[in-house]
């Protein structure tokens, strides 16, 4: 029977651990966000080592929610390394680019009586028959 099978309620031991680190993580991540926002509005661009922290956190909070719903056996950090960071690009506020006159080309209108016109207008109106 597996309501006495002993892995089975060590595994429910570390699901519930690792729900109460994932609302840590859920602040964690809104703490984040937010701090990182602030670089942003003040520096123009955003801090690399928030942008890691992110990375591995939203990584590791995959990897909780794995295990959590058994699609994996494996159990996240601290029971094993802490996922590793790919290399983004960042973000940083550009300036708005200008567009020279000489880069603007005139696109002539081209009118092509050939092309069927599926609206109505003024003297097609008076040509319906009234039902």
């Amino acid at each position: 029977m597996s309501i006495t099978n002993s892995n089975t309620w060590i595994r429910g031991a570390y699901m519930l651990l690792f729900c109460l680190l994932l609302a840590a993580a859920r602040l964690l991540v809104s703490l984040v966000i937010l701090v990182q926002f602030v670089f942003v509005l003040i520096a123009g661009s955003d801090n690399n080592n928030l942008r890691n922290l992110g990375q591995g956190l939203g990584k590791w909070i995959y990897q909780a929610v794995m295990f959590l719903t058994f699609n994996s056996d494996k159990k996240p950090f601290p029971f094993d390394e802490w996922p590793t960071t790919d290399a983004t690009e960042g973000y940083s506020v550009r300036p708005v680019e200008t567009v020279d006159d000489a880069e603007i080309v005139e696109v002539e209108e081209v009118i092509d009586d050939d092309i069927p016109s599926f609206t109505t207008d003024q003297s097609d109106r008076g040509n319906r028959k009234s039902d």
